[in-house]
């Protein structure tokens, strides 16, 4: 097959391609449920042996500079331009879309990070909340007055409750 390239992904596909057609759908909706065009479907369904990673078999110019673009892209939050010009800087003469083609290949791994820094967790009613005083300038009587807003999240339930004030001591609640 030209231009044929399998990776991980391309291995995943082929294994849930494979087990939805082997549970009776359709070609049509397991496009439709994968996101890919019903040739690749296909495709998938006549391979016979799960496909073998050749994408490390192509050297590409940013090659290289990958461990650097995954720093940046993951860890920093630069987006494909910002990366391809700090690229540039270090000695990198290819074009932007290999760059975009490899953080492409990322986009699964960014979207896993947050689940790894935070683990939810449910309390009791009563039991735990979170809250936060903020001031703010308002126009209040044609005049700009500083006013305190006081917010607490009640965490069973995520609901939040919301108080403005023109004071901060304990004063201000009558």
């Amino acid at each position: 097959m030209r231009g044929e390239k399998w990776g991980v992904k391309d291995l995943y596909d082929w294994i849930n391609v494979k087990r939805l057609f082997k549970q009776g759908v359709k070609i049509k909706q397991i496009a439709k449920q994968t996101g890919m065009s019903k040739n690749t479907v296909k495709k998938l369904l006549s391979q016979q042996e799960a496909p073998l990673d050749k994408s490390h078999s192509k050297k590409t110019k940013i090659d290289p500079y990958k461990d650097r673009i995954k720093v940046w892209y993951l860890e920093d939050g630069f987006i494909g331009t910002r990366i391809y010009e700090e690229l540039q800087q270090i000695g990198y003469t290819g074009s932007i879309n290999p760059i975009y083609r490899f953080l492409h290949q990322l986009n699964d791994e960014k979207r896993k990070v947050p689940l790894k820094a935070t683990s939810r967790f449910e309390t009791p009613p009563g039991e735990q909340a979170q809250f936060d005083w903020s001031p703010y300038k308002m126009v209040i009587g044609n005049e700009i007055k500083k006013v305190i807003c006081f917010t607490m999240i009640l965490s069973c339930c995520r609901r939040k409750a919301i108080v403005f004030s023109l004071l901060e001591d304990s004063n201000a609640i009558r």
